[in-house]
């Protein structure tokens, strides 16, 4: 036996050299900055997310005052369609995104940590006096595992709020559309609808006639 317990023949000689055992310790290291790194990418992934969701439900205010104005235009039938389908584009779109990030990017993803009954048995003796290397080379199988399970996710999330940025694109444009329609009614260059109903209005005659009680049915009264 050894003084620090029973001795524990290794399974490879080139184990015991001090520079593989440098050389894992190093590696283990590699891995744990790795990991950290992926855990800050995947809150940056998160915030990003967060922000999105947010401008989201900003601009969906928007659209549904520009679309409600859009929409109480006498316009002539095409126009009229156009309008409605571009304003209900736009809110699907940014509903898909808002449903793309949540679903996508902030709902908890499974991954891997080491696992609970393992670490239970540090305290036992197949663990404290197996040499620092195989307990090291141990540690690090489990590490890289979780690197590939954190680094699926990552992905994931990258992707999804690729799909985000492109369903928010299309809904901008289907709103920027929207507004230009809008802007070309108010300047008249989109003609309206000839044939909506006519307000009449009982127009007197000017003060002079007043006694008279002329008065006329027109659309508009001077």
């Amino acid at each position: 036996m050894s003084a620090g317990g029973p001795t524990v023949e290794l399974p490879d000689p080139r184990l015991a050299d001090p520079d593989v055992v440098a050389n894992v310790d190093g590696l283990v290291e590699t891995v744990r900055d790795l990991l950290a790194a992926e855990d800050s990418r995947d809150q940056s992934f998160n915030a990003r997310g967060v922000g999105l969701a947010g401008f989201v439900g900003i601009i969906v205010s928007l659209t549904t005052t520009v679309g409600r104005d859009a929409l109480q235009v006498e316009l002539t039938s095409g126009w009229r369609i156009a309008c409605i389908t571009l304003f209900g584009g736009a809110l699907l779109l940014l509903l898909a995104t808002v449903v793309v990030v949540v679903r996508g990017v902030l709902t908890p993803k499974d991954t891997k940590q080491l696992g609970l009954g393992e670490v239970e048995r540090y305290p036992l003796p197949e663990f404290i006096y197996r040499p620092k290397v195989m307990n090291q080379g141990r540690t690090l199988v489990g590490l890289v595992e979780t690197l590939g399970v954190e680094r699926q996710n990552a992905k994931a999330k990258a992707r999804s709020l690729r799909i985000a940025y492109r369903t928010l694109t299309a809904g901008l444009v289907c709103i920027a559309l929207l507004g230009f329609i809008l802007g070309l009614t108010d300047a008249k260059v989109i003609p309206h609808d000839r044939g909506r109903s006519t307000e009449l209005k009982l127009c007197f005659g000017q003060a002079g006639h007043a006694a008279r009680g002329d008065v006329t049915i027109r659309a508009s009264c001077p």
